[in-house]
């Protein structure tokens, strides 16, 4: 029997290929076409189209026109089987260019024009949009940008900063929709995923300056290069010709790095810029710029900044942080030349400070990453990349958090499981929830990852996943509610099935249908929120079919 590999392992192959080619070679001209047909065969007609045209921009020999623009047709046609003047465009191109065909080919290429018309195609693959289920903000926030007016940054002795809410909110709303400040692809993904929106992509276009990443298009291309690969292309090249080892690490301390020279223009300003926030004792204050939390603002970054790091992490962030600074030394001119040599360091002028802040870097990064792990195409979940959001920091943990991070590519949203109350705080999820482990192992897990140990409700009422809370029945005032309360438990019932059937095969779902789910749900934990208050059974029954739709139709 022969084995067929997945097409996302070949498709694989051939961004590798690509990444690696020269650009605008004809080799490069070369895989692009071969892809084309792997994308066609695929049902992937519009990545294939994309591919067709890359192809031709580039340059291809004329002897093999006539198949490319052959398989241009087919996929127009299975796009849409009206003969439109587009598709007759590309068979007049098929028949002009046909001719420097050798005579084998000739036939091969005339039998698949004369079997456009006749020829059975496959269904055009419906690539999953999780941009459709992101929320929207309703009312923006004038003192924190691009958040929700309803929610606030507060200092608690016991939490610290904090996210509260200062007016009721409803289940089912945005509280945050924030671009990340920076995102780290995991090396397994680097052709697999854009290094720029941290997508999958089917039909990527390479870096024209080096061979390690890949884009999703020439835009995001373009928009990386312009916000940070103009500078760390070569560094990063040189990391990974010494050592591929935790190079997540210079990764990310060189990202932030880059965004802080982009933003202050030179390396003395933004030693100046260091020196004035480091002159600001309160940590909210050190977060804003101009009185605004604005994260896409160096500022909001640097204050997440921890002292605490452990004589182990801080040799090993040492070591990859003076990895760093030597490969920025050596291939750019950040600090007015190259170097030739490591001893050279010493004597350059603001080497110590550069040095320093890429060792925070690291160290901010080490407690404040959230690891995206999206759906691909089956379902299956995918860690793929480490994304660093200034506000979404703010967000503490629950292990019965109240909110959720729904994120795609490099966008993330805070949207809200449940109604929640003015003057509460708003909690995401770092790990485990309680249902998932003891409490002892979700405290555990919390403190290697992410250096706190857990004061949330969970553990410190010590629920564990056989922990059964009360039904809202029990509450005072239930009986005077009791007839609404019944009809509402009645609704629910609807629900689990439905959500179920989502999580067996979400890909195959309407958009359409899963969005009304989304809202009956929030429209039930609403009504639940009229008449009683959480921690109850039915409250907690119906924000977890939420939770679960939102990660389920998370992905690519």
């Amino acid at each position: 029997m022969i084995s067929i590999a997945p097409l996302n392992e070949v498709i694989k192959i051939y961004n590798e290929a690509i990444a690696y080619a020269l650009p605008g070679s004809e080799v490069l001209a070369r895989v692009f076409a071969n892809r084309s047909a792997v994308l066609t065969n695929g049902a992937m007609y519009e990545d294939s189209l994309k591919d067709i045209e890359r192809t031709l921009k580039i340059g291809y020999p004329d002897n093999l026109k006539a198949k490319l623009y052959a398989r241009k047709a087919k996929n127009l046609l299975a796009l849409n089987q009206k003969m439109c003047p587009e598709v007759e465009e590309a068979i007049a191109q098929a028949n002009m260019w046909i001719e420097k065909m050798d005579d084998s080919n000739k036939k091969k290429v005339l039998s698949s024009l004369d079997q456009l018309q006749t020829q059975s195609l496959k269904k055009p693959v419906k690539k999953w949009d999780d941009i459709l289920f992101m929320p929207k903000i309703t009312s923006e926030n004038p003192k924190i940008l691009r958040a929700s007016h309803a929610i606030d940054i507060q200092q608690s002795e016991k939490f610290g900063r904090q996210i509260v809410a200062t007016k009721d909110i409803k289940a089912g709303e945005a509280v945050m929709i924030h671009k990340a400040y920076s995102t780290t692809l995991l090396t397994e993904h680097w052709h697999t995923f854009c290094w720029n929106c941290v997508k999958f992509t089917f039909s990527c276009v390479p870096c024209n300056q080096c061979t390690n990443f890949v884009y999703c298009n020439e835009n995001c291309r373009d928009e990386a290069w312009k916000d940070h690969h103009d500078i760390e292309c070569q560094v990063i090249h040189s990391l990974v010709a010494y050592d591929k080892i935790n190079i997540e690490m210079n990764l990310v301390s060189l990202r932030l790095l880059i965004r802080a020279l982009k933003e202050y223009g030179n390396v003395e300003a933004l030693y100046k810029k260091v020196q004035d926030l480091e002159q600001i004792e309160d940590t909210i204050d050190k977060s804003l710029t101009e009185g605004i939390f604005d994260d896409s603002k160096y500022a909001s970054i640097y204050a997440l900044l921890r002292k605490d790091i452990n004589s182990m992490e801080s040799e090993l962030f040492t070591r990859k942080s003076i990895e760093t600074l030597y490969m920025l030394a050596a291939t750019t001119e950040i600090f007015g030349k190259k170097i030739n040599k490591m001893s050279e360091l010493k004597n350059m002028k603001y080497a110590i400070f550069i040095a320093k802040l890429l060792i925070q870097h690291i160290a901010i990064a080490r407690t404040n990453s959230i690891k995206m792990m999206p759906n691909d195409n089956k379902g299956n979940v995918i860690r793929s990349c480490g994304v660093l959001l200034s506000l979404l920091s703010l967000f503490n943990h629950s292990c019965d958090c109240n909110a959720y991070q729904y994120a795609s590519g490099n966008i993330s949203a805070v949207v809200t499981l449940q109604p929640i109350k003015k003057g509460e705080q708003i909690c995401i999820s770092y790990g485990m929830y309680y249902r998932d482990a003891p409490t002892e192992v979700r405290r555990q897990s919390l403190k290697l990852k992410h250096d706190f140990w857990c004061e949330c409700m969970p553990c410190n009422k010590n629920w564990n996943p056989n922990y059964k809370q009360p039904s809202c029945m029990m509450q005072n005032g239930a009986r005077k509610n009791m007839h609404k309360l019944l009809q509402m438990i009645q609704k629910y019932d609807k629900f689990p099935p439905i959500v179920k059937s989502y999580q067996i095969s979400t890909r195959d779902k309407s958009p359409t249908d899963i969005l009304r789910t989304i809202t009956e749900i929030t429209d039930l934990l609403n009504s639940y929120g009229k008449y009683v208050n959480y921690p109850c059974a039915e409250i907690e029954h119906a924000k977890n079919l939420l939770l679960n739709i939102l990660h389920w139709v998370g992905g690519y």
